[in-house]
């Protein structure tokens, strides 16, 4: 009789990280053991997933609080797991509570996906929470998404580095390289001229990922080189702003919101050059979906995640965080060099490998099932 696995994640909505991965480890679990999935909030657009999928769908007021917990305690009683995965600290910070007061003996494991030092800068309380919820017996294992987020963790929260076991987040490579050769159809004039230079990034459109400052070192690198152009795959709170920021720097025409795109591989293939302009990462997939695509990489050396991809810039190129001017310089640098493009379009190859799916689920399986075996 396969044992019993619970994933709880805030949704499944297409388009995030930690949603992502749990959609995945769904997926990858099933033929083990007997899945269940339970989110906080339902989409329309979400990603595939397998097993048992409920929902509470409670608003975040003080008298929702109260249903909430009782939805959520509900809903794991009834499934009556024999672990519990959650993703992101919202849905911990929910758990682990549950757990600890109803007596619910099954082992937790926390997958941690975004450096609390930047995600809790203005909200205090979150860093606190961890500091003390983290700690209790309760939490089994923390599985953070990289090697920089396990120092934080142990480091500056105090965490029992023996509760700590970081995990890669795994892609299937060969499907994105498969993806990645469909045809496009929007822009394809300018994606098929070979004489231009296309800068291209994908992220949520929110302060966090540095757009501001791509946008600005944009209009600056378009100065030195005029046959260049930025393409921004992603919606978010931000886009009117952004778009305002394109028309007062007189970019209009040479910067493109994309919105969200189902097939993003396609477009960073046609590109010649990634920007990440991230403040702040845990592990940012988008730099391993971009080394999967063979294209060379800029990105901002953020504390944790693109330095630790990047080999500390042996894959890459890296810039100061916030830095307008360093961005242009190196985007500058990449788009007149050939050779630098083509080594590290190579390199990329190699280096994606460590981050193959099959390695990732490998890794989830046998945190699980020590994890049951020590419970």
């Amino acid at each position: 009789m396969k044992r019993k696995v619970l994933i709880v994640v805030p949704s499944l909505m297409f388009g995030g990280g930690a949603e992502k991965v749990a959609s995945t480890l769904s997926l990858n679990l099933s033929r083990n053991y007997d899945i269940s999935v339970l989110t906080f909030f339902h989409y329309d657009d979400i990603y595939p997933f397998k097993g048992k999928y409920y929902t509470i769908q409670e608003p975040h007021l003080f008298g929702g609080l109260i249903l909430r917990y009782y939805k959520i305690h509900k809903i794991i009683k009834s499934i009556n797991p024999d672990i519990i995965i959650t993703f992101m600290n919202k849905t911990s910070f929910w758990v682990i509570p549950i757990k600890y007061l109803s007596k619910i003996n099954a082992p937790l494991i926390i997958s941690v996906n975004t450096n609390p030092n930047f995600h809790y800068r203005k909200r205090i309380y979150g860093k606190y929470l961890i500091r003390f919820l983290y700690k209790l017996k309760k939490v089994n294992i923390i599985v953070p998404v990289s090697k920089g987020l396990k120092k934080i963790l142990n480091y500056k929260y105090k965490l029992n580095n023996d509760k700590i076991t970081p995990i890669y987040n795994g892609f299937d490579i060969e499907s994105i390289q498969q993806l990645a050769k469909e045809n496009i159809s929007d822009y394809k004039s300018i994606f098929n001229d070979a004489s231009i230079i296309k800068f291209i990034t994908i992220g949520r459109l929110s302060k966090e990922k540095g757009h501001k400052y791509l946008i600005k070192a944009f209009s600056k690198v378009i100065r030195e080189i005029p046959n260049s152009r930025l393409f921004i795959i992603g919606e978010g709170i931000l886009k009117l702003k952004l778009q305002k920021l394109i028309k007062s720097n007189h970019v209009e025409n040479k910067v493109f919101l994309l919105g969200t795109k189902k097939n993003p591989y396609k477009y960073i293939s046609k590109a010649d050059i990634f920007v990440l302009s991230s403040l702040h990462e845990g592990l940012p997939t988008v730099l391993i979906e971009a080394l999967a695509c063979n294209l060379p990489i800029i990105s901002t050396n953020c504390e944790t995640g693109p330095n630790e991809i990047l080999g500390g810039g042996r894959y890459g190129l890296l810039t100061e965080v916030a830095n307008a001017s360093d961005l242009v310089e190196k985007m500058i640098f990449l788009a007149k060099n050939d050779e630098s493009r083509r080594n590290f379009a190579e390199k990329s190859i190699e280096r994606v490998k460590i981050y193959e799916k099959r390695k990732f689920i490998d890794n989830w399986i046998k945190i699980i099932d020590d994890t049951l075996k020590k419970a």
